[in-house]
């Protein structure tokens, strides 16, 4: 997979994709060519490279049977400071151009059988191209495989989804959170999984049993400290937000 998903990025982003890539959305007219014999395709992913990372869906009228065939797409947004989810298959009005929310992506067949993703959040483009509804998701951070059928879990996805999780005690307990992290740059909530996970690590079994993991996830910290302080810095405060969940858990959920 990471040899066509580079050669991908390649044909998207230009012949410095790799050494200098762009968050900039992907059209559908720009994606459907590379999804010509495939029924998704995304890169990048931890540990290949930070980002910007896309996934790329072809929804067709009928399945093709030569691959995993995609029918719908469930993703989460924000509206009103609150997480909705969404479904974009054949029904959905097109084109489409907003923004997706962090949290989960699932591709579901006619099987119902699932590929997932976890994401930061980004860009969602779609609209019918040849025939086919042509949906692209664009996220300028990592966005990881969480496995399903056409695919294995990538390094890190464990960790994030363990985070999404303490995300959405708080969501239920800490007062206001739900909107501070919707309204959130998807590099700042990735700044506050990093902060997280990187002073666990050091206290955690993350260091002994992943230490591989441990020092990418490092990294990954030290460059977004470096390249966007400003997000790192609304990362921290969300980070100290979320971790208010535990003393207020047992007074009961907050109104968010």
């Amino acid at each position: 997979m990471a040899s066509t998903a580079s050669a991908a990025a390649r044909q998207i982003f230009g012949a410095a994709a790799l050494a200098v890539p762009s968050t900039r959305p992907i059209e559908p007219a720009v994606a459907a060519p590379l999804l010509a014999d495939l029924g998704f395709l995304a890169s990048p992913d931890l540990p290949d490279r930070a980002g910007p990372a896309y996934l790329l869906v072809a929804i067709r009228p009928v399945p093709t049977e030569r691959h995993y065939d995609p029918e719908a797409i469930d993703y989460w947004v924000t509206a009103g400071g609150r997480g909705h989810r969404e479904t974009l298959d054949w029904a959905t009005r097109l084109p489409l151009a907003t923004d997706f929310s962090w949290g989960l992506i699932r591709i579901v067949d006619r099987l119902h059988v699932t590929n997932e993703y976890l994401t930061f959040g980004g860009a969602l483009r779609a609209d019918v191209i040849d025939g086919a509804v042509v949906a692209a998701f664009t996220s300028p951070v990592p966005l990881l495989r969480r496995g399903g059928h056409s695919q294995a879990i990538d390094p890190g996805a464990d960790a994030v989804g363990a985070w999404f999780g303490r995300v959405l005690l708080a969501v239920d307990y800490v007062p206001g959170f739900e909107r501070a992290i919707a309204n959130a740059d998807p590099t700042a909530r990735y700044a506050a999984f990093l902060s997280d996970v990187t002073e666990r690590s050091q206290r955690g079994p993350l260091r002994d049993t992943e230490p591989e993991l441990a020092v990418l996830l490092g990294r990954e910290a030290r460059r977004i400290q470096t390249a966007d302080p400003a997000a790192w810095a609304d990362g921290l405060e969300l980070r100290q937000r979320a971790l208010g969940a535990g003393a207020r858990q047992a007074e009961g959920p907050g109104r968010g």
